[in-house]
């Protein structure tokens, strides 16, 4: 699964685009963020995550007659929150940057990232709005920057763990 990560985003270009449109997710903030989900890169981390949970405390719960459903919300979810925030964080980093699938997707300027419409402040014929350019620039930059920065030990902590075999 991990030999995913060498895939290239141009070979599954196509085919998740084609999927988008045959769902009718095309034009839509949901066809843009729907095929960041299934990363690879998420299910590892929340896989290392959850490989660090101890398997006697699962089996306590179970002894104790506590619901499959239970032992999930009430004892691996908080033993996983900062790897699920993390990778959250990190996925929505990945998915506010990106250029490419944005414009492929989304059709209506209504529905543009916010890097799609910087795009439309930048002139290659020289009418450039720079002041207007740099706001949308600044907006752009400090949404991830500011949830970076309160989720940081989370995601530092994720990385730090993700290396240690369990």
């Amino acid at each position: 699964m991990l030999m995913t990560m060498f895939v290239p985003f141009t070979v599954t270009m196509i085919p998740n685009y084609l999927l988008i449109s045959r769902i009718h997710l095309a034009d839509n903030i949901w066809g843009v963020a729907l095929p960041q989900l299934a990363d690879v890169l998420g299910i590892f981390l929340i896989r290392q995550a959850m490989r660090g949970i101890p398997v006697s405390l699962i089996e306590a719960a179970k002894m104790e007659d506590i619901s499959d459903r239970k032992i999930m919300t009430d004892i691996v979810l908080p033993l996983v929150k900062p790897a699920v925030i993390s990778t959250g964080i990190i996925f929505f980093i990945n998915s506010w940057n990106e250029y490419v699938w944005p414009v492929l997707i989304l059709k209506t300027v209504d529905n543009y990232t916010l890097s799609l419409a910087l795009q439309m402040f930048i002139s290659s014929e020289g009418g450039t709005d720079f002041t207007v350019a740099m706001a949308v620039s600044v907006m752009t930059m400090s949404i991830p920057l500011i949830l970076y920065i309160i989720f940081q030990r989370y995601i530092i902590n994720t990385f730090a763990s993700a290396g240690i075999k369990g």
